[in-house]
Parts: C-alpha cells; structure tokens; sequence
C-alpha cells in the first residue's frame, strides 16, 4: 500500500460528500431555485411504507374575518423520497438486526432530508425514521442533519448512531419517540461530522469526528450512565491528548484480557495513530518511524471481530510497505494473506467478524471477503466507485452500501440485489400527476433524475416502481424519457393510462403496454367519461376522444390546462385552457372565454383549471377570482377578494370532495401574503396555509385526487419540490357520541382500521346507564392509556384512538361496565 493511499482517503471523507450534494444541487438548478420559496414539514410520526400523522384543526374563515372550529378532525401524512423506502440514493451505513433485517441510514442531498430504515424482507416493507417525521434527528435546513455514517448497538440493544452532525439514540423496542440527539448545541460534541463511533465494555460511547465547516473534530466521549461527556482537541493536553491532534477518522475498542480496554484511534491524517487506556485514563500517541511492526492506520468503521482481534495496517519491510494485519487480545500480530494489491490501495468499507473473518470493498465496489484462509472475490455490488457500508448476517448474506442505494448478496446464490429509491420509495419530489385505482392503489409520476424515472405505485404499505432500475422488483418503464406527465386509473377496463414524456399515451394492463395511437407526444390530461370513451386534451388547441380505436378531435381553443369528467350529463366532460372552458360530448358544446367575464380584461387575464359539479355547474379558476358557471343558462357567479372573503384573487380549482366542498389552491395571489390549500363550502371559506411544520408543505400544487374512507375522505396532494401530502378528512368528531337508542345488549366492535398507524376507531354500544371504561393495554398487561371511564347512557359510541406515541406491536383494548367486560385485539403496524 502506498503512502498517498489513506490521506487520498480521508481527503474523500472530507470532499467528496460535500462536492456530491454541490453538484446535486447545481444539476437540479429548477430544483433550487423552487426550494427557495419551499415549505418544510418537520414533526410528527413514521408510517407504514413512509410519511408520518399530524392531527390539527381546521382554521375556517367566517363571513366576518374570525376564527371558528368546525369539528372536524384532520391528519396530514407526507410522502417524499426522504421518508420512504430506503430513504435516498446515498447510504453510508447498514447494521444488520439478529432477526437479519437490516437497518439502513440513507438521504437525499440538497433536501437533506432522510434517517434510518428498517427492512423487514419477509414483508418488503421498510420501516422508516426521518427527520422530516422526527426532526429530532435534525433541520432539514441544515446541511449533512440527516446523513447518518455509522451504526452500533450496546449491550441493552440501543442504537447509537454517528450523524454529521453529532450522536443519535434510538431504542428499537420504543420506536421513533426513543430518538435522542446529542450535538454542539446540548452537549460537549463539537458538532462536527461524526465519521464512526463504538461502544466500550462499560457502555460509553466513542466517537471520531471530523472538523466541518459548520464544527470542529477531535474524539468524544459519552458516558450514559453517568451522563458525563469528555472531549479532546486541537490545543487540548488533558489526559495526555497530543495536542496538534485536531480530528479523527475512525476509532475501535479492543477488551484487554485484564479487564478494561484499549481504545484504538485513527487521528487526522495517515500515520497517525492514538491509543488510550481505559486503566491509566491516559493517550499514548504511537510512535511511526517506519519500523517494521508500527501501526500506521484502520482500514475502515469496523476493526474489531467477534473475538476482540483488531484489524490494522502496520508498516513492514516487505515490497508492499503496508500490511493488513490483526492483534489478539493478548497482544500478539498476525499476518494473514493480503488482499490483491488494488484493493490494499484504496479500501473503502471494512468489517471484522467471526474469528479472523473481515469484508471489504475497494474502490471499484468489489466486494472481498477473507474466510480466515484466502481473500475471495464476491464480485461488484454496482458498478462505480463511492461505497461506505458492509456487513454481514448470521447466515452469510452480506449489505453494501453507498451512492446508488444498497444491495444484499445471497449467500446460496451469489446474487446482489439492489435496493434503491426507484424500486423501494417514492422516487421525487416533483410529482406531476397522481391517479388511484378502485383497490386505493395510489399511482404517482415521478422523476428521479436523468435517465431515472417513470412512476411508482404505493398499496399504502410498499412502493413497487415502473422504471429502468427496478432490479427485478418492479415493472418495466420501456420508453425514452425519463418521466411520466400523465397517469390515470381507467374504470372501465382497469388499465392506467400513461403519457411517457414527449411519447404519446399508453395503455398499461398489469402486464404489457399497449399504445394508444394517439397523434401528440405529449398530453396535459385523460378521462374517461360515462360512455368509456377517453378524452384526451392537448397542448395546444387540442382536444380529442378516444373510441373503437379512433381519434376524433373536438374544436378547442388556447393551450390545454385540465379535463374533467361530468358527473351528470351523458358522454360529456370539461376542459380548460388559458382562453376557454367548453363542457362538451363532441356534438353539445357549451363555452365561455375570457371575454365572457367582465371581471377579466382579456388582454392580460386568463383562466387556470375547471372542476365540474352537479346539474351543469361547475367551479372556473381565473388569476381575478373564481367563477361558479352555469352551463344551463350561461350565468356565473364571480367570487374574489373584492366582494368575498376568498384568500387571494389566482385562483385553481382543484376537486370537489363528497361534502360539497370546493378545494382550490390560491397561489401566486398578490392580494394575500398567505398561501395554502383553501376550500369553500357554499358558505365559509377556509385555509390550510402552506407552513414550515404539520401542514400543508407547498402550495403550489399539480394535483389533488379524491380518496374515500371511512367516515370521510383522504386528499393526495402533490406538491411543487415536496413530493406528497395526504389530507385526512374524518367526519365524525373525535370523542362524540354517535347514535343514542333503545339498545338491549352490550356489543364491543372490533377496530377499524386494523392493523392500523397511527390513527383507528374503537366503537361498542352499552344497553343501560352506568360507568363506562375503555381501556388500552401492551402486550404485557400494562395500562397503556384510557380512552373513557363516565357515566354513560345507553348508546353506540365511536372514539378515535391515536397510536402516535406507541411502538408497532399487539395492544389490547377492554371495554368494561358492572355488568359486562370484553377484550379485543389490535396490532399498531409502523
């Protein structure tokens, strides 16, 4: 091994990081100059598959200017690349559970948005912690808050996690609300980036943290027990610290056979190496005069194996200058084969196991892994350079990591698979078009990059992806573009009908992709209407339907904006330009333009989107107010900032929800400072205002689709550079009762949803007045909370129940009264 090879190294650990997210940031220039006006979403809690709950309260706007609550309750969940599935395209660590599940930390530069993950294989599932859903683990605002580089566990199974920004806790048994954050601001960590860390015999952590530009370096102690931190510097000398040591790379514990420990610390640069003894409490800076025997470096995060032998590099007088070597834990050097020389030269990753066992990766992204005997070659993991991460389960199946996501090699097979967010996550935060199916299969356009998109579909559990890099795990995206701009869910077939970019539509079956011969490459929009015939608006002055395999164009004016179906008239829809709305089935024609408003100069004004309700009306966003139509008649009724309490004047209809409320966006507006999702119900208009924390994260918003639940409605919106936000609508007030009768026996219902996160509805029906109580109980016996315990009178009752706080597992609730007890069973699922 060469001289330069170890500082080429760290000058990586440094640099390149840094350098990677620059250029993230400058090749996605629209990206950046978009998240200058971006809201973030930062609280809450993990859901299945990704995104987290919030519950708020509607703040509605009176006719009067005031506050009133309607009683409604809300919940929002997020869904971007950051908190689902593998949560990024860089992954610098992985630690593989006893179950062998790996935990994975990954992000998404530019955002800095990402965490750790939990891969459940059996399942495909990943269960997910960001700091947009826990911001404990960091600011999405701050650079390198959620790159997370090393993962270790002590004896009591908790997590301890190297961040670049300081020390993470976690306790898997607890779940998310476990998550502790040590870093310059509440503790003695300097707050630089923290490369690697390991756990001594007597619990405390150690970490090598490097010098940033946003903190300093040098090596951390914490101790948990005690809560006692200790730190070491440039300029420090406090048990015996060399001075001019002013950060570190990696750092590993050896056990003495003594009792105590050695702690094994690589310092800042090559051939520098530090030793402390936990019996002196003293540092021994070793000495490196090219002697024969002199420990000059670590190979990497994990030196120490299953039997405390410590992997170093040592100087020697052989051709090769550095040798691999490991002590035991009496002290004595071994020499095993060496690794082929282009891998000694750059080792990226390292993990010591077993006895005498050890992995690495070069700088190629092979894989090597030592049996004690010889170095064998597991072949590339994928192709490039850049990996940081590898381990290994009880079962030899090994984890790589690093930009490009992760990959798992089959010991029976000799197989990589690769995980990434095109095959495991929502794959963007530009969603151009969102469509659900009659299962509530929920499909999003998606582009993650060139040469990298297509579109994703979530069950509400996994992410599958219909793109090129799926890996086997996904369905084909077989066109040149690497976007999708239109989907839809046909209802009479089944099928989603897809505009690839500049590709023209196609049909997808489940199996195969049909093209649909349609003329234009591109298309801003598909229905259907209730005769099955597929509209289709274009750019430009042009619209079309779909029938017996042939194209017919209906006359249309100015470059298309929406299509909606009717929900009453035969064979009709609605579409809108910039110029003109036309309700029309391809013979019937009703339009007005701009010149038809007088509230509009049709010099400068124009219109944005249509959504269409009952008996010929329909709602006509201008950037001068919003218009109610009547197709009937030809009148309208003209709402804006002048005559109304609507908030704002550029106004978008969006979607009309089952209780009559027009949802519509009004951003972009110069008569308010507020931008959200805002919605009017015949009476009252109301807002959720685009925020930094629990709401709406972006106002500028391409889509909202309509999702029905139980007692009320979910809305998937996507928004501008935040990926996708879900508005959930729940009619049915928190804690109310909801029917009172004649009832004559005592009924405990099971819950619904089950399994559920974080929110289900527990209801029974009592037959006689009297004290009432719902409990909540673990799995062990333990009272987790109560829902209710008062005098009730006969009646059904429905109650919502809030998981939030609880980690995933079997929970019992007990519904009791003098004269009736009963227990059912409910699984939180995160």
């Amino acid at each position: 091994m060469n001289d330069q090879s170890k500082l080429s190294q760290m000058k990586k650990s440094i640099l390149i990081f840094l350098t990677l997210a620059f250029a993230f940031q400058t090749a996605d220039a629209q990206i950046t100059a978009l998240n200058q006006n971006r809201s973030h979403f930062i609280s809450g809690k993990s859901g299945i598959g990704g995104g987290y709950s919030d519950r708020g309260e509607l703040v509605q706007q009176n006719s009067n200017g005031g506050n009133i609550n309607n009683g409604i309750s809300y919940s929002w969940r997020y869904y971007n690349t950051g908190n689902t599935g593998i949560q990024g395209d860089y992954v610098e660590a992985v630690w593989i559970d006893h179950d062998g599940d790996p935990y994975i930390a990954g992000y998404t530069p530019g955002w800095e948005e990402g965490g750790f993950a939990k891969y459940i294989q059996t399942e495909n599932r990943w269960i997910n912690y960001s700091n947009i859903d826990y911001p404990v683990i960091g600011n999405i605002n701050d650079v390198g808050s959620s790159r997370i580089s090393d993962i270790e566990e002590d004896t009591n199974g908790i997590l301890w996690m190297a961040t670049w920004r300081g020390i993470l806790k976690f306790n898997p048994d607890i779940g998310g609300s476990s998550i502790e954050f040590w870093g310059a601001d509440n503790s003695q960590h300097p707050g630089g980036r923290t490369i690697d860390l390991e756990i001594a015999p007597d619990g405390s952590v150690w970490a090598a943290v490097l010098s940033v530009v946003w903190g300093d370096g040098g090596l951390v102690n914490y101790n948990p027990a005690t809560n006692v931190w200790r730190y070491w510097h440039y300029g420090s000398i406090a048990n015996n610290w060399p001075g001019l040591i002013g950060f570190c790379e990696n750092v590993s514990i050896q056990k003495k056979t003594s009792g105590g420990y050695v702690v094994w610390v690589d310092g800042a640069g090559w051939n520098t190496m530090i030793t402390f003894d936990s019996d002196s409490q003293l540092f021994t800076l070793l000495p490196q005069n090219q002697v024969p025997g002199e420990v000059v470096a670590l190979p990497g995060s994990d030196c120490i194996d299953d039997v405390n032998n410590l992997w170093a590099f040592r100087y020697t007088d052989s051709g090769n200058i550095y040798s691999l070597d490991y002590r035991t834990p009496s002290g004595n050097w071994i020499t095993p084969p060496q690794p082929l020389s282009n891998t000694e030269n750059d080792i990226w990753a390292f993990k010591a196991y077993g006895n005498g066992n050890a992995l690495l990766i070069d700088d190629n992204s092979r894989v090597w892994l030592f049996n004690g005997s010889v170095w064998q070659d597991l072949g590339v993991w994928r192709e490039g350079g850049f990996s940081y991460g590898v381990d290994i389960d009880a079962n030899g199946n090994i984890w790589a990591t690093g930009i490009g996501g992760a990959a798992k090699r089959n010991a029976q097979t000799g197989i990589w698979q690769r995980y990434r967010i095109t095959n495991s996550s929502q794959i963007t935060y530009w969603v151009e078009d969102i469509t659900i199916d009659d299962e509530g299969n929920v499909y999003m356009a998606g582009n993650a990059g060139t040469g990298v998109g297509g579109f994703q579909k979530f069950d509400g559990t996994r992410w599958t992806g219909f793109n090129e890099f799926t890996y086997g795990l996904g369905n084909p995206f077989p066109f040149p573009t690497d976007n999708a701009e239109v989907l839809y869910f046909r209802p009479s077939n089944g099928n989603i009908i897809v505009n690839p970019m500049f590709n023209n539509l196609h049909s997808w079956n489940g199996s195969n992709y049909t093209s649909l011969n349609y003329s234009n490459a591109r298309s801003q929009g598909v229905v259907e209407d209730s005769q099955n015939r597929l509209w289709s608006l274009g750019e430009y002055y042009d619209l079309k339907y779909y029938s017996n395999n042939i194209w017919t164009s209906v006359p249309f004016i100015g470059s298309g904006s929406n299509i909606k179906k009717d929900p009453a008239r035969p064979g009709t829809v609605w579409a809108c330009s910039g110029y003109q709305v036309l309700r029309t089935d391809g013979v019937y024609n009703f339009s007005k333009v701009t010149d038809d408003f007088s509230e509009l100069d049709p010099q400068s004004d124009g219109l944005t989107t249509v959504v269409p309700i009952a008996d010929g009306f329909a709602w006509v966003g201008t950037n001068q107010g919003l218009a109610k139509i009547n197709s009937n008649n030809g009148s309208y009724q003209f709402f804006s900032p002048s005559n109304s309490q609507i908030p704002g004047e550029n106004i978008s209809p969006l979607t009309v929800t089952p209780d009559g409320r027009l949802w519509f966006t009004n951003f972009g507006s110069n008569s308010t400072s507020v931008y959200g999702l805002c919605w009017y119900d015949g009476t009252n208009f109301g807002i959720f205002p685009q925020q930094q924390t629990g709401g709406l994260p972006h106002a500028q918003i391409y889509d909202v689709e309509v999702k029905n639940i139980q007692d009320g409605y979910e809305l998937w919106i996507s928004c501008a550079s935040r990926g996708v936000a879900v508005l959930t609508v729940d009619n049915t007030p928190v804690n109310v009762k909801v029917q009172e009768t004649q009832i004559n026996s005592f009924v405990l219902m099971q819950n619904y949803p089950n399994p559920f996160n974080p929110v289900t509805n527990l209801e029974f029906t009592i037959y006689e007045t009297g004290i009432v109580s719902l409990k909540i109980y673990d799995i062990a016996g333990k009272e987790v909370t109560t829902i209710v315990n008062a005098d009730l009178k006969p009646g059904t009752y429905k109650y919502n129940f809030n998981a939030s706080d609880l980690a995933s597992g079997t929970y019992f609730y007990t519904m009791a009264s003098k004269n009736f007890s009963e227990t059912k069973k409910m699984v939180v699922l995160k």
